[in-house]
């Protein structure tokens, strides 16, 4: 079936944010706080562990410093054995989504977390706590499966970029807010110093589970389960204005001009030649079709986790440390608001200037920073000019990682593979993110520790040089996707219209759009 220009929503129909109904506002809202809980777990975590009190309880004492140190093993595991329970978490994650929907599997992540913050805020020793705190990263990984692509499906195409980015937005706030927490509790002698901001995370999965129930399914989801008058039912509870609701006016010619649209499309990619030879399965991601995305998705999530990003966020506070400059607690609180700020220019903009703008910025300025801090690092190490230098070259690393690969990676993410693969896709890329991350945070503590490589600042050459590597990629490798609907990207590589200097002309673009499959 053919799908024309005609058939797909105009431009000029578009929901503007006045046209914004409750419905979708609440199902936004609710991905968002789902995701706050994200950064609040993750950043407890972090920034717990530079507690003495954690020390205390979970290091050893060291009778010539007569203070408490946690043993580079054991801190190593703490933050990277988390890894492997999280990419199982993406994988279980995906599984529960794409087999009984979105919400479904909201509602489970989110009473597995309860249980888990139980084991951890109840750990009194080393075992319980890795214990604890990899199992809870079970949930993270369904968070990630789920979240950004339930955001990518509901959002209007010229608004899904910003969308996307809030979910990482969401994730950053949260951080700051439990780091702002930490920096207050730090100052306590007991226990209470790590478990009250771990703790916090019992809050909001209470309300995710009472409130998920009341939010419409992605109507995208239903479409690809054959579920036409639930997915219609769907749609127009997430694009039906205030004004409509209130007059009790039935669908819109916008929202059915869209749903016939996504219907159409859909029947499209079934019986495209590409599509034809069971579509669901796993190896289709690497056929030849598919391998071109398959390839842009899984290293967008290769390079955002390879320059050193879980270094910053796990250890930044305990590198700030070592450094004996200033405040840690007060830097991890700048770096917070730092990631905010590059979030909320990606957010703003993203979708007039398009990703792959944003991409390249986040890559230069990484490189940039990353190479400076790998020079500072060379320097005498008692110079303090140089050891701040190293610090404000982290707050810059930060603030160009936000800014684009950040959250613009997971955007492209669900925005790129095919409907039909996503899960499976996702899968993949997600699997070599989290390897990844495995990797910089295991090795970390055996790069700084002064009784092994003691490398200091000057980790920012080999996490600089990964950083170039990405630069070229987004250069050259990363298609545009600004206001495209998803199912047309599917349509696009399977003419190859992507990566060519016509794609990206407005006229050759018009005129992609009416010769469509």
């Amino acid at each position: 079936m053919a799908v024309t220009e005609s058939q797909k929503p105009s431009m000029n129909q578009k929901l503007g944010f006045h046209d914004f109904n409750l419905s979708l506002i609440c199902s936004i809202t609710l991905l968002v706080l789902s995701s706050f809980n994200y950064g609040i777990s993750d950043q407890a975590f972090a920034s717990t562990q530079a507690t003495n009190a954690f020390a205390k309880q979970f290091g050893d004492f060291d009778v010539e410093s007569k203070t408490y140190i946690i043993p580079a093993l054991f801190l190593s595991l703490l933050n990277s054995l988390k890894a492997g329970c999280q990419l199982f978490g993406v994988f279980i994650g995906s599984w529960i989504s794409n087999r009984y929907g979105r919400r479904c599997c909201i509602f489970l992540m989110n009473a597995y977390a309860i249980g888990s913050t139980a084991v951890i805020i109840s750990g009194t020793n080393r075992p319980q706590m890795l214990a604890g705190r990899s199992i809870h990263y079970v949930y993270l990984g369904m968070q990630l499966a789920v979240i950004p692509i339930f955001l990518a499906e509901i959002s209007p195409a010229h608004m899904r970029g910003s969308m996307g980015v809030l979910y990482w937005l969401s994730v950053k706030c949260g951080g700051l807010l439990i780091t702002g927490i930490v920096r207050v509790t730090s100052n306590n002698r007991g226990n209470s110093a790590w478990q009250i901001p771990i703790g916090l995370i019992f809050v909001i999965p209470v309300i995710v589970m009472l409130l998920v129930r009341f939010i419409p399914e992605s109507p995208r989801w239903l479409l690809l389960n054959d579920r036409y008058d639930d997915a219609f039912t769907s749609m127009v509870r997430l694009r039906q204005t205030w004004a409509e609701k209130r007059s009790s006016s039935p669908a819109s010619s916008t929202t059915i001009s869209e749903f016939n649209y996504l219907c159409q499309a859909m029947s499209a990619l079934r019986t495209a030649p590409h599509n034809v030879s069971r579509p669901q399965h796993f190896l289709s991601i690497f056929s030849p079709v598919h391998r071109s995305r398959t390839a842009i998705v899984i290293l967008l999530l290769f390079f955002q986790q390879s320059t050193g990003q879980s270094f910053a966020s796990q250890y930044g506070t305990l590198f700030v440390k070592a450094l004996h400059t200033v405040n840690p607690f007060s830097v991890t609180l700048a770096t917070n608001a730092v990631d905010i700020t590059g979030i909320l220019l990606c957010m703003i903009f993203t979708d007039y200037f398009g990703r792959k703008l944003f991409l390249i910025s986040s890559a230069l300025l990484q490189t940039a920073a990353l190479l400076t801090m790998g020079g500072l690092g060379t320097a005498d190490s008692t110079v303090t000019a140089a050891k701040i230098g190293i610090v404000a070259m982290l707050l810059l690393y930060s603030f160009g990682w936000s800014v684009g690969y950040a959250p613009l990676a997971y955007v492209l993410a669900a925005e790129l593979p095919s409907p039909y693969l996503r899960e499976y896709t996702l899968r993949v890329a997600y699997a070599v993110k989290l390897i990844m991350e495995f990797v910089i945070s295991f090795t970390y503590p055996y790069l700084e520790d002064a009784n092994e490589a003691n490398l200091g600042g000057r980790l920012g050459f080999i996490y600089g040089t990964i950083s170039f590597f990405g630069l070229i990629f987004s250069i050259f490798c990363v298609p545009e996707t600004k206001n495209l609907e998803l199912e047309e990207m599917d349509m696009r590589f399977a003419k190859g219209l992507f990566g060519t200097s016509k794609a990206e002309s407005p006229d050759a673009e018009q005129h992609n759009r009416q010769t469509q499959v």
